[in-house]
């Protein structure tokens, strides 16, 4: 059985940056990470402490929140390793977006991780804790 351990982190496709990091910092309260690689090029999003969970920031100015395309997919941690739980998901006839898993980075650092399909087509990446 594919234990869940935790929520890792969201992410948001937003039109406007700023405005976004003026909610979320300025008036949220919460803490910005990583926007100096954001803005040097280096990383395509900025990050956002939400407890022990990030919220990511994607800028896409064609964003339509209203049509549902802000959500681009959220993380949970599961308990053990990866492999096995991968096995279990092509057995179980779950749709992954790639072969293998691959190394992201997280709330709680850098992991192996696969994205999948839920029945509706969200995508959530299951990452090992």
């Amino acid at each position: 059985m594919i234990r869940v351990r935790s929520l890792d982190h969201f992410v948001l496709r937003v039109r406007d940056l700023e405005a976004s990091l003026h909610f979320y910092r300025d008036l949220l309260g919460l803490a910005v990470e990583h926007e100096d690689a954001y803005r040097q090029g280096t990383r395509p999003f900025v990050s956002l402490r939400v407890g022990d969970q990030l919220l990511d920031l994607v800028p896409d100015s064609t964003s339509d929140p209203s049509t549902g395309s802000g959500f681009l997919h959220f993380c949970v941690t599961i308990e053990g390793p990866l492999a096995p739980v991968v096995r279990r998901l092509r057995e179980l006839g779950v749709s992954l977006l790639h072969d293998e898993p691959i190394a992201r980075d997280g709330a709680r650092g850098e992991g192996l991780s696969i994205y999948a399909q839920d029945p509706d087509g969200y995508v959530v990446e299951l990452k090992e804790h």
